[in-house]
């Protein structure tokens, strides 16, 4: 086991498969006998932010930035023993204990990979893209059935808040990411040749 876990990182627009992508790595890797600790950057919004006229909630500032830097840093240095979490429904913040038995970080978000990059080494920056009208019908339909918002609401707030904070934000991550991602399936493979050339350059 290293003395500082190695982090790797997920980023991508809304509904783009981000979570899913992490749960297929996490699954895979498991599999090998790798553990993994996995950081939601959902789980750093604010609980006191007041929405942007312009963003809304998708925008950087919404996230706390410091408090998921800090932990970042206690978890890679295997210090942290609970990790922030946040629940999107009641927008209400509170923390859950982990297992420092792990070998890799996976931090995967739209907002707050932006800050990581030039501030926390990482051994990899994953981009994932995906068609803007599957993105949509995904988010629509997860915003009305897991967080139980109206569906006039999702649209009007994907259109004027989301598109905007994405080409903000998200966007210049892609010119950053060492991988970009298309397909998941072939993008899963290829991360796991690059995890493989890092722990064996690194044994640690």
């Amino acid at each position: 086991m290293r003395p500082d876990a190695p982090v790797f990182c997920i980023c991508g627009p809304s509904a783009a498969g981000k979570t899913s992508f992490a749960s297929a790595l996490d699954v895979r890797l498991s599999e090998r006998g790798i553990g993994v600790l996995r950081i939601a950057c959902d789980d750093y919004y604010r609980a006191d932010w007041t929405p942007h006229p312009l963003f809304g909630y998708d925008t950087v500032d919404a996230v706390d930035c410091e408090a998921l830097g800090f932990d970042l840093l206690k978890a890679r240095r295997r210090q942290a023993t609970s990790l922030r979490r946040y629940d999107m429904r009641c927008r209400r913040v509170d923390r859950r204990p982990i297992s420092p038995s792990y070998d890799l970080i996976l931090v995967e978000g739209s907002y707050g990979p932006q800050m990581l990059v030039g501030r926390c080494p990482l051994a990899s920056l994953v981009y994932l893209d995906e068609s803007l009208p599957l993105r949509l019908y995904r988010r629509l339909r997860r915003d009305v059935r897991d967080r139980n918002r109206p569906p006039r609401y999702v649209i009007r707030q994907m259109l004027r808040e989301m598109l905007p904070g994405e080409r903000a934000f998200i966007h210049p991550l892609r010119q950053q990411a060492d991988l970009v991602v298309r397909d998941q399936r072939r993008g899963l493979e290829n991360l796991l040749v690059r995890m493989d050339r890092a722990f064996e350059s690194d044994p640690g």
